[in-house]
C-alpha cells in the first residue's frame, strides 16, 4: 500500500491580498501621475507668462485653486528680507497694511529656518519654530498655514505661503507645492530681474557680475583677471613720472691746448693722459744745451760790444760809438730772446687743477718738435657739466630748466641731479639717428673723481604720463607720421 506525504506548514497563496496590494499600488501610482500632471500644468501656465506680475499671480492662483486654499501669497527675498510680491486673485494690495507686514514676518520665519513650516505643526516637526505663524493665524483668522521656500539652486529666492481653514496641510501636499515652486523658480527669477526699471536692472547685473567675479569658483582665473584689470586701470589712469633716457658725457669748456714754444727736442716728460696736475707742476722739458751755448756766446759778444763802446768814447769817435751801441742793443735783444726760450723750455701747468686728456709723449723723448706743435690737451676739473644726446623723437618732451639724473658708468651705484640749461639748435647724426645736445649743470657739488669724457646715462624728467602713453607714444607717433594724408 503506497504511502503519501503531506506538508501542513506550507503557506496557502492569498489571491485577494495580492489583488488588494496591486490595486493600492495602482492607486498610488495614479495619484502620483495626477500630481505630476498638475505640477506640469502649473509650470506651463507660469512659463507662458510674459511679466513677473502675471507669472506670480498665475502661480498663486493655480496653487490656491488646486489645493482649495483661501489665499496663497508669494514673497520675494531681498537683502535677507522678504517683500510681499503677489496674492492670489488680487491685482493690488497696500504694502503698508498690518496684515501684509505680519504675512511678511511669517514668510521670514520660514526663510530664516530654510524649511517648510506648517501650522498647526505636526509631531515630527517639533524642531521647527512656528511662533510667527501662530500669531498670524490667531490674529487674522487664517486657520491652517503652510510656508515653503522657493529655491533656485542653492539659494532661496522667494517664500510661498498658503492659507486654508478647511483642513491642515499634509506632507504630500507640502511636498507637491514645494516641488511646483522649485520647478517655476527659474522662470520667476528671470521675470523678476526684468521687471524693474533700467537703473535697477543695471545695478542687479553689475552685482551679479561682481558676485561671479568674487566667487569661490575659478579662483586662479579670477585672480589673474583682477590683476590684469588692475594693471589696465593703473596703466591708463594713474600718471607716473616719465623720464627721457639718453646717453650722456661729462664735459668742460675749460680745455687748454699746450704747444711747443719754439723749435727744439724733447728732453723729459713728467705726465701722461689721465694725470691730475696743479698750477706750477712741470709737464715737459725741452733740451736747453743749444740755448745755453748760444747764451754764453751772446754774453761774450755783449762784453766785446761794451769794450768797443768804451774804446770809441776814449778816442772820441762818435760814429764808431753809435755803431757799437747799436750792436750792443742787438746782442742784448738776442740774449733776451735766448733767455726767454730757456725759461719757456720748461713747460708748466698754469691751471689751478686740471687733467691731461691728450698727449702721450713718453715714447717721444728726444724727438724733434716744431714751434707751435700741440703737446698736451688739459681740461679743468672745475665747472664740469653734462651733455646728453637726446633723440629727435623725444626732444619735444625735454624742457629747459627741468631736472634730471645722471648715472656714471664708472660709479653706477649713485646718480647725480642736474638742471638743463641749454639745447643745441641743430641736430647731429649719431648712430644713424638725429640727436640734439642738451646741456645740464649739476645742482650740487661735483665729486673730485669727475673727469671730462666720462660717459653714462641721463634721465631727464619730462612730467607725469600714464604708463600706456609711455609704452605706446613712440609707436603712435610713428604711425601718425607714416599714415597721415
Amino acid at each position: 500500500m503506497p504511502m503519501t506525504k503531506e506538508n501542513p506548514e506550507k503557506p496557502q497563496f492569498d489571491q485577494n491580498a495580492v489583488i488588494k496590494a496591486l490595486q493600492n499600488a495602482l492607486q498610488t501610482t495614479s495619484s502620483k501621475i495626477g500630481q505630476m500632471s498638475e505640477m506640469l500644468d502649473v509650470v506651463r501656465i507660469v512659463g507662458d507668462a510674459k511679466t513677473f506680475k502675471t507669472a506670480s499671480l498665475a502661480l498663486t492662483g493655480e496653487i490656491a485653486d488646486r489645493h482649495h486654499a483661501e489665499r496663497v501669497s508669494l514673497g520675494m527675498v531681498k537683502h535677507d528680507y522678504v517683500v510681499l510680491a503677489a496674492i492670489s486673485h488680487t491685482d493690488h494690495f497696500e504694502k503698508k497694511m498690518q496684515v501684509v507686514r505680519d504675512l511678511e514676518n511669517a514668510m521670514e520665519e520660514a526663510y530664516e529656518q530654510d524649511a517648510n513650516i506648517a501650522y498647526p505643526a505636526q509631531a515630527e516637526d517639533s524642531s521647527i519654530v512656528t511662533h510667527v505663524h501662530e500669531y498670524y493665524s490667531k490674529t487674522h483668522g487664517a486657520g491652517n498655514l503652510l510656508s515653503v521656500p522657493v529655491r533656485r539652486g542653492d539659494d532661496t529666492i522667494a517664500i510661498l505661503t498658503c492659507e486654508r481653514t478647511s483642513k491642515p496641510f499634509g506632507n504630500d501636499e507640502s511636498t507637491q507645492i514645494y516641488l511646483t515652486a522649485s520647478l517655476v523658480s527659474a522662470r520667476l527669477e528671470e521675470l523678476h530681474k526684468k521687471s524693474g526699471w533700467f537703473g535697477k536692472r543695471l545695478v542687479h547685473a553689475i552685482r551679479n557680475a561682481f558676485a561671479k567675479l568674487l566667487g569661490h569658483e575659478h579662483t586662479w582665473a579670477k585672480l589673474i583677471g583682477i590683476l590684469l584689470l588692475g594693471f589696465i586701470l593703473f596703466a591708463t589712469l594713474v600718471p607716473i613720472e616719465y623720464r627721457v633716457s639718453s646717453p650722456a658725457m661729462l664735459k668742460t669748456d675749460h680745455v687748454t691746448y699746450i704747444s711747443a714754444p719754439f723749435e727744439g727736442f724733447i728732453k723729459s716728460v713728467n705726465v701722461k693722459p689721465g694725470d691730475i696736475v696743479y698750477k706750477g707742476d712741470e709737464l715737459l722739458r725741452l733740451d736747453q744745451k743749444d740755448l745755453k751755448l748760444e747764451e754764453a756766446d751772446l754774453l761774450a759778444q755783449e762784453q766785446d760790444n761794451k769794450r768797443e763802446i768804451q774804446k770809441a768814447q776814449a778816442n772820441k769817435q762818435l760814429a764808431d760809438l753809435r755803431i757799437q751801441q747799436a750792436k750792443l742793443a742787438q746782442t742784448q735783444a738776442r740774449l733776451k730772446t735766448v733767455r726767454y726760450k730757456l725759461n719757456r723750455s720748461v713747460i708748466r701747468c698754469e691751471s689751478d687743477s686740471a687733467v691731461i686728456i691728450e698727449g702721450d709723449l713718453q715714447k717721444r723723448i728726444g724727438a724733434h718738435v716744431n714751434q707751435g706743435s700741440e703737446l698736451f690737451q688739459m681740461a679743468s676739473i672745475k665747472d664740469i657739466y653734462m651733455e646728453a644726446d637726446v633723440s629727435e623723437l623725444e626732444v619735444n618732451n625735454v624742457q629747459i630748466g627741468g631736472e634730471g639724473l645722471m648715472g656714471i658708468k664708472s660709479h653706477p651705484d649713485y646718480v647725480y641731479r642736474f638742471r638743463t640749461t641749454l639745447m643745441s639748435p641743430t641736430a647731429t647724426v649719431k648712430d644713424q639717428e638725429n640727436t640734439f645736445a642738451v646741456r645740464g649743470e649739476f645742482v650740487r657739488y661735483t665729486p673730485e673723481w669727475f673727469r671730462p669724457g666720462m660717459t653714462g646715462i641721463a634721465k631727464i624728467f619730462a612730467g607725469k604720463r600714464t604708463l600706456w602713453w609711455i609704452l605706446s607714444h613712440q609707436a603712435i607717433d610713428y604711425l601718425r607720421l607714416k599714415l597721415w594724408w
